[in-house]
């Protein structure tokens, strides 16, 4: 080997090494206080909370996560670990979330925030696809019967045993049923598109399998009879912004004009925000509540009658009592009352998210100081 050579590959070497050197006392600054911020929050899921860190490689995690029915708990966990834009957040905070700084840092503060939203928002979106898939079925079956339904009419016209008003009147019900579940699977795609987008995935990843139905209704709703307090309690931004109002109107001396206006108008900022949190408390109970009362009923008390009706028509069409087009009709209407039953429980479990979301302190842009 001659000199030249020699030095190159000796310079190579030592750059190599200096770097690996670096790279091993380098630190992220470590993330364990935010963790533990998360962690402490009320959520749906009982997974522990982790996110992108700089230098580590989540591909074989997330692999994992995405085999069998993509859950929605698996869902936000594929989330936080690769969503583009929570990784670019923490890259624009850098050390400013890491252990390096104090708990109440605004960085984390705005951080823990924005993963609530994400984790609410990826959640509610996997609430949209799977119901959606589902709604698929459900209509599908309503067009298998307006199809039956038509295809008999067509015979019973050519036959001479119908008139062409009662053949076009089964003919609506064909066309409203395709338009209805064409509209459906457009949606069904949207959905899903949505949720791969939050995901940050792409190519075969984006192939996950969702479930074919959504979660089962609770037993009982929650009783949140302190959800004002609650949630007044999870925005540490206004009780940080409190200790500062406080702070200062403790340095004030209110003895000019303008400290007057400045103190009643900081007052009444305080106050403006925390009765839009309270307001926003009650009316997100509210919805939780009213939508598990609807939910319920649905599945209940409904879907049972639905069900007791169209075993009804069955055993009548048996017994020469009704005809094959009441039993099809029947069919048709138990199909759409699943849809609006699987809607019913979909509105609930997004009213969930979005009471959780609440009671971890996550802001919407109406409450927002």
């Amino acid at each position: 080997m001659n000199s030249a050579l020699f030095c190159k590959s000796f310079l190579a070497l030592s750059l190599a090494a200096t770097l690996a050197g670096c790279a091993n006392v380098a630190s992220d600054g470590g993330v364990n206080s935010l963790q533990k911020r998360m962690a402490s929050l009320p959520s749906p899921s009982a997974s522990p909370v982790l996110f992108a860190r700089p230098g580590q490689d989540h591909s074989i995690e997330i692999a994992q996560l995405l085999k069998g029915p993509l859950s929605a708990d698996a869902a936000v966990r594929v989330a936080l670990l690769n969503n583009p834009g929570l990784q670019i957040a923490l890259g624009s905070d850098g050390l400013d979330i890491s252990d390096r700084t104090q708990a109440q840092h605004p960085a984390k503060l705005r951080m823990s925030q924005q993963i609530t939203r994400l984790s609410t928002e990826t959640r509610k979106a996997w609430l949209n696809a799977v119901s959606a898939a589902q709604t698929v079925g459900a209509l599908t079956q309503a067009q298998a019967a307006a199809e039956v339904s038509g295809d008999l009419a067509r015979r019973l016209t050519q036959a001479g045993n119908w008139s062409r008003l009662q053949q076009a009147r089964q003919q609506v019900y064909l066309v409203e049923a395709a338009s209805d579940l064409s509209r459906a699977q457009q949606a069904a795609f949207s959905a899903r598109e949505k949720l791969v987008v939050l995901l940050g995935l792409w190519g075969t990843a984006a192939q996950f399998e969702l479930p074919t139905q959504l979660p089962a209704l609770p037993a009982q709703p929650l009783e949140l009879p302190d959800v004002e307090a609650r949630a007044l309690q999870a925005r540490e931004d206004i009780r940080i912004a409190t200790l500062l109002w406080q702070r200062k109107e403790a340095e004030r001396r209110l003895t000019q004009p303008g400290e007057l206006w400045d103190a009643m108008g900081d007052a009444a900022q305080l106050r403006q925000t925390a009765i839009q949190v309270r307001s926003q408390a009650r009316e997100t109970y509210q919805r939780y509540r009213s939508h598990y009362e609807l939910a319920i009923h649905q599945q209940n008390e409904l879907l049972p009658l639905r069900q007791f009706i169209n075993d009804e028509m069955q055993l009548r069409y048996n017994g020469m009592l009704s005809s094959v087009f009441d039993v099809l009709a029947d069919t048709r209407a138990q199909a759409l009352a699943t849809h609006s039953a699987i809607q019913a429980t979909r509105d609930f479990w997004l009213a969930d998210a979005d009471l959780h979301s609440l009671l971890a302190g996550a802001p919407t842009p109406d409450t927002t100081p």
